[in-house]
C-alpha cells in the first residue's frame, strides 16, 4: 500500500494536474473569449456559466469521481472528508479562524483606506466565489494534497501543493495583464500562504467543507473591502 502511494497516486495526481493547467489555460486563452461574445463579462450569468458550470464541470465533478476511486489510499478517507460539522463543539473549535479571516480581512481595509470602504460593485463578482471555494478546495485540497500528504511528509506535502495552487493562477494573472506585477510586488506570497492556510484547514479539522467555507469568506471579504 504504501509503495502504491508514493508511486501510483503520485503519477495520477501529476497527471492530473498537468491535464487540468493545459484545459483552464484553454478555458481563460480561447472559450473566455468566445463565451464573452455571447454573455456579458463580470454580470451575474456570466459568473453562473463560467464559474458556475464550466469550472465545477471542469474542477469538481473529476475531483469527487478520483476521491471515489482513490478512496482507500486518501489521507482522509472520503466518508470522513465530506462530513459536514454538526455539532457546537465543533465549530466552537471553526468559530475562532473565521473570526481570524474576518478580522485580517476588515483591519487590512480600514488600513489600506484610512477608514471603513466597502465595494458595492463586486456583489456580482462575489457569486463567483461561492464556487471557487467549492472547486479549488476539492481539487488542490480534498484530492490532490489528500492523496498525496502521509505522517511522513506533511510538510513537503502542503508546500508542493501551495506551488501547484500558485501555477493555476497563471492563466488568469496573463489574462489580465498582471502577471508580472504579482511577482513583482510579492503578491504571489499571498497565495502561497493561503494555500498553506486552506490546507491547514483541512488537516485541523479532517474534513473539505471548513477549507472551502474559510475560502469563500477571504474571497468575498477581500472583493468588497479592496
Amino acid at each position: 500500500m504504501k509503495v502504491y502511494k508514493n508511486q501510483k497516486i503520485w503519477k495520477v495526481c501529476i497527471l492530473c494536474y498537468v491535464i487540468l493547467c493545459l484545459v483552464w489555460s484553454l478555458k481563460a486563452f480561447v472559450l473566455n473569449p468566445v463565451l464573452s461574445q455571447v454573455i456579458a463579462k463580470d454580470s451575474a450569468l456570466w459568473y453562473l456559466v463560467s464559474d458556475g458550470m464550466i469550472k465545477n464541470l471542469c474542477w469538481t465533478l473529476p475531483a469527487v469521481l478520483l476521491i471515489r476511486k482513490f478512496d482507500d489510499d486518501l489521507y482522509i478517507r472520503k466518508q470522513e472528508l465530506f462530513q459536514f460539522p454538526k455539532k457546537w463543539q465543533e465549530w466552537k473549535e471553526v468559530l475562532p479562524v473565521l473570526g481570524f479571516v474576518t478580522a485580517y480581512c476588515v483591519l487590512s481595509s480600514v488600513v489600506s483606506h484610512r477608514g471603513f470602504y466597502f465595494n458595492s460593485g463586486g456583489l456580482t463578482e462575489c457569486l463567483a466565489y461561492v464556487f471557487v471555494g467549492i472547486t479549488e478546495e476539492f481539487v488542490f485540497r480534498g484530492f490532490l494534497l489528500n492523496a498525496t500528504i502521509t505522517e511522513e511528509n506533511k510538510y513537503s506535502a502542503v508546500g508542493i501543493n501551495a506551488v501547484m495552487f500558485l501555477c493555476i493562477h497563471f492563466p488568469s494573472w496573463i489574462i489580465h495583464g498582471d502577471f508580472i506585477a504579482n511577482f513583482a510586488n510579492f503578491g504571489f506570497i499571498s497565495i502561497i500562504l493561503l494555500s498553506i492556510f486552506f490546507s491547514w484547514n483541512m488537516l485541523r479539522f479532517r474534513n473539505i467543507w471548513i477549507p472551502v467555507i474559510t475560502h469563500m469568506l477571504w474571497d468575498i471579504l477581500v472583493t468588497l473591502l479592496n
